[in-house]
């Protein structure tokens, strides 16, 4: 796609032909081809759009970037799109339509843990790789891993474990409040951040869960937090819920009165709060202004990208990028698109693109990884556009804050 992406909704087309032919399993090549299909699965509409265009814009980017130079081995990358809408049954009729009609050998996208793991048992079925980007939840790569998906993307452990490290060495313990989006990656969060800051000392005082999708009104939940008194409000939402959420508690007087967490931050939640994301405290895996100051590969990205589109990447867009050079990579390492040889020359290959060097774990194919403490900065410090969200508190290594390969419950297939 040669045009840029409006931070509107992006309406998406399908590709041609497939050049693959598929039966109820793994697929099965039919004839050699000059293309190689990859399906671009993002939610386009719903709470998480504007994380999905982001990608759709870091798909293309990388896309045209590969094909000027000659594709993958000779063979030119072909996307076909499709909207999530943040909801499993859609992606999964998507994906399946991209492997069944379009001849997709990889699939990749989503902003939701939910989506991501109907997508990676699809794909799992099909034999089809499984490149999953904005996923968070511990799910992904743990209790539905599956040996043809991989998550570079931070899980929700890791961000547990960073934040620990930096709230309570600088803020202390106290009493926690949470606000909880009630589906598997809301779960996995509130779960992790108990498990690490309880033993440091933390009250868990409530857990309120709020519906997914749909909530339009967090005020119930918002007046429970402002009686209990909490030392830490912890809201585990994400794209337009945490917007709606923080902005609400801000009317509260919670912004003011006690510190706000929030798990997962990107470029947009930010601008959508405005002032009132200043202090408050979240983490990231990638933050244009730091890495691309810091490391090479990413300060190409970031100005690829800002001249193409007119303002810096998230970080879901981010991984969304290196996850087509990453595939690229594995591709012609392993000399091949069929799945098997792609899957053992991604699993624990050391690469570096936009960041530190970092690799996939052969027994979960979880992306290990560095993981950013971040805090909001007031509106008027952040720059041209409003993309300079945040200071970096802390830094921390991937295998500082990756889960134990001793505490897996994930059952990995066997070639």
């Amino acid at each position: 796609m040669k045009q840029a992406l409006s931070r509107g909704r992006f309406v998406a087309g399908s590709a041609g032909a497939a050049a693959l032919a598929f039966g109820g399993g793994p697929y099965v090549i039919a004839a050699p081809t000059k293309e190689i299909v990859v399906g671009l699965n993002v939610p386009q509409s719903g709470p998480y759009a504007e994380q999905g265009t982001d990608q759709l814009r870091a798909y293309h980017l990388a896309i045209d970037e590969i094909n000027a130079k000659g594709g993958i081995m000779g063979m030119k990358i072909k996307p076909t799109e499709g909207d999530d809408q943040t909801k499993a049954g859609v992606a999964t009729e998507n994906a399946q339509r991209m492997i069944e009609r379009d001849g997709a050998v990889m699939i990749t996208g989503g902003s939701s843990t939910g989506t991501a793991v109907a997508v990676s048992g699809l794909c799992q079925q099909k034999g089809v790789i499984f490149m999953a980007t904005l996923t968070h939840g511990d799910e992904t790569t743990n209790q539905n891993c599956h040996r043809h998906t991989f998550r570079r993307y931070n899980d929700a452990y890791m961000s547990a474990q960073s934040l620990a490290k930096t709230l309570v060495t600088k803020y202390g313990t106290g009493k926690w409040f949470h606000i909880t989006a009630d589906y598997a990656w809301g779960h996995s969060v509130y779960d992790n951040i108990t498990a690490v800051v309880e033993p440091k000392g933390a009250k868990t005082i409530k857990n309120v869960l709020t519906p997914f999708p749909g909530t339009k009104d967090f005020s119930p939940m918002l007046q429970q937090a402002q009686a209990a008194k909490p030392d830490v409000l912890v809201i585990t939402e994400f794209g337009a819920d945490m917007v709606l959420c923080i902005n609400q508690a801000a009317q509260f007087g919670l912004t003011k009165s006690t510190k706000i967490l929030v798990p997962l931050v990107d470029e947009y939640m930010a601008k959508g709060t405005k002032d009132n994301f200043d202090n408050v405290v979240s983490t990231a895996p990638f933050y244009w202004k730091y890495h691309a100051a810091k490391y090479p590969g990413a300060k190409k990205f970031v100005d690829a990208f800002q001249k193409r589109y007119g303002f810096p990447p998230s970080n879901g867009a981010e991984t969304a990028y290196a996850d087509m050079y990453i595939y690229k990579m594995a591709v012609e390492k392993a000399g091949s698109i069929d799945a098997e040889k792609v899957i053992n020359a991604l699993e624990g290959t050391k690469f570096q693109f936009t960041k530190e060097q970092e690799y996939y774990r052969k027994e979960d194919h979880q992306g290990v990884n560095s993981c950013l403490v971040l805090e909001g900065i007031p509106e008027k410090d952040r720059g041209p556009g409003g993309f300079e969200f945040a200071r970096v508190l802390e830094v921390h290594d991937g295998p500082s804050v990756v889960a134990p390969v001793s505490s897996l419950v994930c059952k990995m297939e066997t070639a």
